[in-house]
This record gives structure tokens, C-alpha cells and sequence, in this order.
């Protein structure tokens, strides 16, 4: 393989570095300071809200930005131990009012999650919400629901979790909605997500070259779900999972393997000649 001309690589967290334990590739880890001898920088995005994806930086060792909620919301983490926005998008506020207002009174079962700026909110805590606290490591704010929306917070995107029934039905039901300016998708079978329709990984990967000052052309990037195609399309290299979507794969350069077998690290030892 003729080694591209690689000089960013951004990469999906869930799926992708992870693996079906929640685990951080130990292969991975071996690979960053060989990044960082080239000057390669390693970007994490993901659905994931910033204070879910520091762990996973820290454990990488990590000081590079942080692209959340699927590129809605990019920040970098400041001295304090908070972030500082580059970037943002958060959804029109009616319409994120629309969606929420819905799920809350005809979905009960549902778990609303809201998520502005870096932090998380829910006007219920279930088990579905305890359940995502334990992927994610963090910690839930429960709110009064009409406190909370009357101060008009942005909104960068919402989550709700349930069956796969319970969330087939809140999907059809959102559907029938007049919704300019908003997008839902599946990042789960049964997590259903809400951003501005402009959101995607494809725009992370624009914000994040011009940030380092590089073409699209260089950019790595790694992924497995169909959220992951429009980043994958736009970079001068993708990289789709053994275990990623069929979309994922078809847009993919290169295939490489599972995120139980090491597949994210693999590839990039390949592509840019380097040892593990």
C-alpha cells in the first residue's frame, strides 16, 4: 500500500477504539506516542457529550479537541478542568421543545436525555438513564422539566432510550411533526437521536482540518456506524470496522478488523507503516 499523505486522524469512540467491554484497544494506546513522534494529531469524535469522552482521552493520553454529540458541540479542555467551545450548532429550541414535549407525554417508558453544552440532563431518571451513566461514566442532572426549558438552554442534542418497540413508535410519531431545522437518527437500535439537521461527522471533519490547518485529503478518518459514513466519504482515507455497518463499509478504503480484535490500531499501523 503507497502510504497516503496522512497528517489528522479523527476517530468514532463506541464501536471503533471500543470494544464490546467498553474497553480502550491496549494496541491503541501503543500507537500514540508514535502519532505524536510524526505530529499526527488523534481527534475523538462521537454521539458522546465531552464529559463522556474525557476518560477515554485521558486514557489515550489525549490533549487534543474533543468533537461531541456528532460534531454539534467541539471543544477543547481548558486549565481548569472545564471546556472551551470552538465550535458549536445546538438545534432550533422549538423544535427541540416539539420533540421533547412528546416523548415526555405520550412515551412515558421513554428516558428523555437532553444535552447542553457539557452537560447532561433528564426531567426522570430510569434505568435506562442509570444504564447510560454506567457506559458513559457520568453523572445525570434531574430537572424540573418547565424550570429547566423556560431559561431557553441550547440544546446540542437529545437521546432517548427505550425498547426497540417504544422507540419505533416515538420515531413514527416524531415523523409526523413539521421539523425544518432538525434531524433524527438511530445510533442504536433503540437510542433515538435529535440534532440540527446541519450536524454530522463529515462537518466535524471540515471543523477539525481547518483548526489544524490541513486538507481533507489528509485526514484519516475511523469508524463503524452509519453516523461514521459522512466522515468516512469526506476523508482522504476512511476506515470502516470488520463489525461496522454495511454503509460504513462501502464508503471505506480500507476494511480492517473488529473492535474486539484490535482493528482501529491495525489500521493505522498500516496505512502509516508503523510497528506495533
Amino acid at each position: 500500500m503507497t502510504t497516503p499523505d496522512i497528517r489528522l486522524i479523527i476517530s468514532d469512540i463506541d464501536g471503533t477504539i471500543l470494544d464490546s467491554k467498553h474497553q480502550v484497544s491496549d494496541k491503541l494506546k501503543q500507537l500514540m506516542p508514535l502519532l505524536e513522534e510524526r505530529k499526527i494529531p488523534f481527534v475523538l469524535t462521537s454521539a458522546r457529550s465531552p464529559q463522556g469522552m474525557t476518560a477515554i482521552a485521558d486514557e489515550l493520553g489525549l490533549t487534543t479537541p474533543l468533537a461531541a454529540y456528532n460534531g454539534a458541540y467541539i471543544v477543547e479542555r481548558n486549565k481548569k478542568g472545564g471546556f472551551t467551545q470552538l465550535f458549536g450548532r445546538p438545534l432550533d429550541f422549538v423544535e427541540a421543545n416539539k420533540v421533547i414535549q412528546l416523548a415526555v407525554h405520550d412515551f412515558p417508558e421513554i428516558a428523555v436525555n437532553i444535552y447542553s453544552e457539557a452537560d447532561w440532563f433528564v426531567p426522570v431518571v430510569n434505568d435506562w438513564v442509570r444504564q447510560e451513566e454506567a457506559i458513559t461514566g457520568m453523572q445525570v442532572q434531574e430537572v424540573l422539566l418547565k424550570e429547566f426549558l423556560a431559561k431557553k438552554p441550547p440544546i446540542h442534542k437529545l437521546l432517548f432510550i427505550g425498547s426497540e418497540a417504544e422507540i419505533a413508535g416515538l420515531e413514527a410519531a416524531i415523523s409526523k411533526l413539521v421539523l425544518m431545522e432538525s434531524a433524527k437518527y438511530r445510533s442504536k437500535s433503540n437510542y433515538l437521536e435529535f440534532t440540527d439537521k446541519t450536524v454530522s461527522k463529515e462537518l466535524a471533519l471540515q471543523q477539525l482540518a481547518e483548526y489544524y490547518q490541513v486538507t481533507s485529503a489528509q485526514v484519516m478518518a475511523i469508524g463503524d456506524h452509519d453516523n461514521d459514513v459522512s466522515m468516512i466519504a469526506a476523508s482522504g482515507f476512511g476506515v470502516a470496522m470488520a463489525n461496522g455497518s454495511e454503509a460504513c463499509q462501502e464508503k471505506a478504503n480500507l476494511i480492517t478488523a473488529d473492535n474486539d480484535h484490535d482493528g482501529a490500531a491495525l489500521a493505522i499501523a498500516e496505512v502509516l507503516d508503523l510497528e506495533l
